[in-house]
């Protein structure tokens, strides 16, 4: 039941993972300097890798809490790919978007599916050509994160409100 108590406390633990995202940024930021600086070995790409890869499970975390709160109903069989797909849906009288553009849905799936890829590679490396493209939209869709968050937390505090 979401209760202003309940909807406070998200909007903390959202604030929390908001920090993280912020924290691990500087991470990515500083491999993908390497890289630009002219470091191309699998270990820097690997790196690199890493660094979406954990952005990735806080922002995923982030939209479990949301949907935790709100939902709590994701099948089992697909439920990461489901999340990012609720996070787009703006459920009137529920909760708003979380995700209110294509684009930034758009940018999460295919991180998503990095993140997927990475954890599967079994011996292999990174293309260094495909982790480029996706380190673009990492940083397309995590520089606007920060206003994407406060316009949530702000309509957050605006349903707590009024319970």
């Amino acid at each position: 039941m979401r209760t202003r108590d309940s909807l406070l406390a998200l909007i903390q633990e959202l604030e929390g993972d908001a920090k993280e995202i912020q924290r691990l940024l500087v991470r990515n930021r500083t491999a993908w300097e390497r890289i630009e600086a002219g470091a191309d070995h699998p270990v820097d790409w690997g790196a690199l890798g890493f660094t979406i890869q954990t952005l990735y499970g806080v922002l995923e975390n982030y939209f479990l809490r949301v949907s935790k709160v709100f939902e709590n109903s994701l099948p089992a069989d697909r439920w990461h790919s489901a999340l990012v797909e609720k996070m787009g849906l703006d459920i009137p009288e529920v909760r708003p978007a979380v995700l209110t553009s294509e684009e930034r849905i758009r940018e999460v799936r295919i991180i998503l599916r990095f993140r997927h890829r990475l954890r599967n590679l079994y011996g292999e490396d990174l293309d260094p050509h495909k982790t480029r493209e996706v380190q673009s939209l990492v940083r397309s869709f995590f520089d606007r994160f920060p206003v994407v968050h406060a316009d949530f937390c702000a309509k957050l505090r605006g349903i707590a409100d009024v319970l």
